[in-house]
Parts: C-alpha cells; structure tokens; sequence
C-alpha cells in the first residue's frame, strides 16, 4: 500500500475477510502463503511485535475496555510508545478528530453509544503511531449518520497518519473512499482494481457483493 492510501477489502459474509486481517495481525496463524510488510516476511510475528512493526488494528465489534473511561482506553492504545509528549500531543489529535470522545473523556467506554465506541476503538489504534491501519466493520452497529461522519475522518486519518486498508459490509460506502479495492469470496481474492471500476462493473455488485 501507498502512503494516504485507502484500500477497501469487500465481498459478501464469510468470505474470509476479517480472517485475513487477524492472519495480518498475526491473531490467526497462516495455513499458506505469507504476510509481507514493508519487503519483509513477517508470518507468525507475535501480536505485541506487529504493532511494534507499525500496524494497528481496530476490530469488528470495537472490542473497547468497558471498565476503563475513555481517555484510559487511549492511553492503552499508546502502551508501546514511550515518549509521553507524544502521547499527550496524539490523544489531543484524537480529540481533535473526535470531539464527541473529548466531551466524554471521563466516561466509562461502556456509557458510550455504538457510534462513540467506535470512534473510541479507531483511536486507541492510532494511539501507536502507526503507519498502516486496518480497521473491521467500522459501520457495524453505526447509526448512518454517525457512520459518514467516522467515514470522513478515516480518510483525514489516511491522509494525515497513516495508509488505511477497511473491511466493511457496506460496499458502496467503502468503495466511494478507497483508491482501490479486493473483493473476496471464499477465502480468495477473485477480483481487484479501482475502485471507481468495480462501482460501475454491474456483474461483479450483483454477483460478489450483492448489490444491484
């Protein structure tokens, strides 16, 4: 992936995409083929040492600390960087992006609606520094409005901080920021290119990803 670059990785449920990402992570182990980042192999690199290698990950269902308030769950996110500047100049970019988070700072992450916790789970990941983040279903369980809304800031986030690779079961959405997308089926890639291409190629919406 390029540097500001949002690529989407779509298909229909069970397709295998949210395995993908945890075999990435390393939360999965490879079963064939190889994770590579960077030029490097890094199949079977432990979870803390992704991380370390500059990948983050927000999960499906946000997966937030409920007995943490909301400014702990960032500091979590941050538990690899050292330089405590840097971690008080990230969360306050956080809040930035997010002001709803900084209002509720205080607030324990369970208080939080489904829209909140998940703009608190994009920015526990991004508390590490990384340089490419994957981010699982972040419309899942999203009030629509609030759903555009974390979309804007996503590609803000691309393009201030790091690549972006979304699995998202709303295509149409996904597709209308990405660069470029996958679509998978069956735990294989059968189709990719720009994304404006698969947005207009009516056969592969009906057939992948079951829009008509």
């Amino acid at each position: 992936m390029r540097d500001q670059e949002v690529v989407a990785l779509v298909g229909p449920n069970g397709a295998g995409k949210t395995t993908a990402l945890r075999c990435i992570t390393g939360e999965v182990p490879l079963t064939g083929g190889e994770v590579e980042y960077n030029g490097k192999d890094i199949s079977g690199t432990a979870v803390q040492d992704v991380v370390a290698l500059g990948i983050s990950c927000s999960p499906e269902g946000r997966n937030v600390f409920g007995n943490l308030t909301v400014y702990e769950n960032l500091r979590m996110g941050g538990f690899l960087v050292k330089d405590r500047a840097l971690i008080a100049e990230r969360i306050d970019w956080i809040f930035s992006l997010f002001p709803r988070l900084a209002e509720r700072r205080s607030q324990l992450a369970e208080s939080l609606s489904g829209g909140e916790q998940q703009m608190l789970a994009i920015g526990r990941a991004v508390m590490s520094c990384p340089s490419l983040l994957l981010l699982d279903e972040p419309s899942l369980g999203v009030a629509p409005v609030i759903v555009d809304a974390i979309y804007e800031k996503i590609v803000e986030i691309s393009k201030a901080a790091a690549a972006v690779l979304v699995v998202e079961q709303n295509v149409g959405l996904a597709l209308d920021i990405a660069s470029r997308a996958y679509v998978m089926e069956s735990g294989e890639i059968h189709h990719s290119g720009p994304s404006a291409d698969l947005l207009s190629d009516s056969y592969i919406l009906d057939t992948y990803l079951g829009v008509k």
